[in-house]
């Protein structure tokens, strides 16, 4: 038996799909959100040509509710941002992109998304559904077998109500992988469902993997989908407390939220955009220097940086970040920053965290701490999160690893240190 579990779990690493950090990614920050500046029909692409190329996807369709998550669940916020492909799924992130000058141009939802894929007849994808309960299983198993639809249903699977550790067994992932899908729908709730996911990507052969939320239930029919006009008006939330009126609490929380955002980091940052927002001698002036001590990769990075010069941010974080120590990067002689290159920064801290490396951010200035602030980014920052064996120091650490007292900081911010 232990020789046949042994053999098992040899297997699932074998058939784990690889993972890679793609710096050339339009992504940008939307208050401490990594979000992928992308059209819907880019992202249907992203998603077929990954299942084409067997290369990993990890899509996350963020709203509201993870705008306020990720102030309160740091767990939940470094599984949002462990992503390949982050898609604004809400209205409302979509309305502070553009009070905050993001050039994003339309809302993609995950729903959308399958209903896109489930509608297009050149691609033929087998697809897991993991969640729901088992009638609701039956139900989008029955529907696609009589649908003529590209998306056949490779398995459905109900891991009841238990914890993320209980949903995990190897058994639970085995059943998934020997359906060889294409790709994992997960519907176990936001937070659940992205931990469980963050947790278990390195087990999972399907090259897409995602929560999707309610789209099971969409699927089988028990919930109905808002009408366009809903959706498009950014008013959906009316039509599903209405499917689902339990609903009401979090949608409260999450509004709640936003106008906190809203009138403490958004309004504030358009008021020091419009007064501090560098020129274009500025832009031209930005360097990096780039160097290595033992294992670890540091990055220091001088002047102003923004969408119009973010090309070496790119390469430099391309070429540090696969650093087998940690990655050091040092933000004190950036004289301004806006979503681009605090976007590129999540991208790098995401990978890292998803590979278990360290990732260190050291910005002392109290001009770029509050530029990081206002951006809902500040976390960066900080290490010694619940449940991490990472040492929290009390100053903030320089490129070199300091504190301002001299002293060697040993902090990483990454969960699981140095493999």
């Amino acid at each position: 038996m232990r020789a046949l579990q042994t053999q098992t779990a040899a297997h699932r690493r074998d058939i784990q799909t690889p993972i890679f950090p793609d710096f050339s990614r339009q992504v940008v920050c939307i208050e401490g959100l990594l979000c992928d500046a992308v059209t819907f029909e880019e992202a249907k692409q992203r998603i077929v040509s990954s299942i084409r190329e067997t290369r990993r996807c990890n899509l996350v369709t963020p709203n509201a509710n993870f705008l306020r998550l990720i102030r309160s669940d740091p767990d939940f916020r470094d599984a949002a941002l462990a992503t390949d492909l982050s898609v604004i799924d809400g209205m409302p992130l979509l309305w502070l992109a553009r009070l905050l000058g993001i050039p994003v141009r339309q809302r993609v939802s995950g729903s959308d998304l399958f209903d896109a894929l489930w509608a297009d007849t050149s691609e033929h994808l087998s697809t897991f559904f993991f969640g729901a309960t088992d009638d609701i299983g039956y139900r989008v198993r029955k529907r696609l077998s009589e649908a003529e639809a590209a998306i056949e249903c490779a398995g459905t699977l109900s891991p009841g109500f238990g914890s993320v550790e209980s949903m995990s067994d190897p058994e639970v992932l085995d059943t998934i992988n020997e359906a060889h899908p294409d790709l994992l729908i997960v519907s176990v709730g936001a937070r659940k469902g992205l931990l469980w996911l963050n947790r278990n990507e390195h087990q999972l052969s399907a090259p897409v993997i995602c929560n999707l939320g309610a789209t099971i239930n969409f699927v089988a029919g028990s919930i109905k989908r808002a009408p366009v006009f809903f959706r498009r008006s950014g008013i959906e939330w009316l039509w599903r407390i209405k499917e689902e009126p339990a609903l009401w609490t979090r949608y409260a929380l999450d509004l709640a939220t936003l106008i906190s955002v809203l009138l403490r980091q958004v309004l504030p940052w358009v008021v020091y955009r419009s007064v501090h927002r560098p020129s274009a001698t500025q832009l031209a002036a930005a360097r990096i220097r780039h160097y290595q001590r033992g294992d670890d990769e540091i990055l220091e990075f001088f002047g102003a940086w923004t969408r119009q010069n973010i090309l070496p941010v790119r390469d430099a974080l391309a070429a540090a970040c696969l650093a087998r120590g940690n990655l050091v990067i040092n933000v004190d002689g950036v004289s301004y920053v806006d979503a681009t290159f605090l976007g590129q920064l999540l991208l790098a801290y995401g990978y890292r965290r998803r590979m278990h490396r360290g990732f260190l951010l050291g910005a002392s200035e109290r001009r770029i701490r509050k530029m990081l602030r206002l951006h809902g980014c500040d976390y960066l920052l900080f290490a010694g999160q619940p449940g991490s064996d990472t040492v929290a120091a009390s100053e903030p650490c320089d490129a070199a690893g300091t504190l301002g007292s001299r002293k060697v900081c040993e902090r990483k911010i990454a969960s699981g240190g140095t493999p």
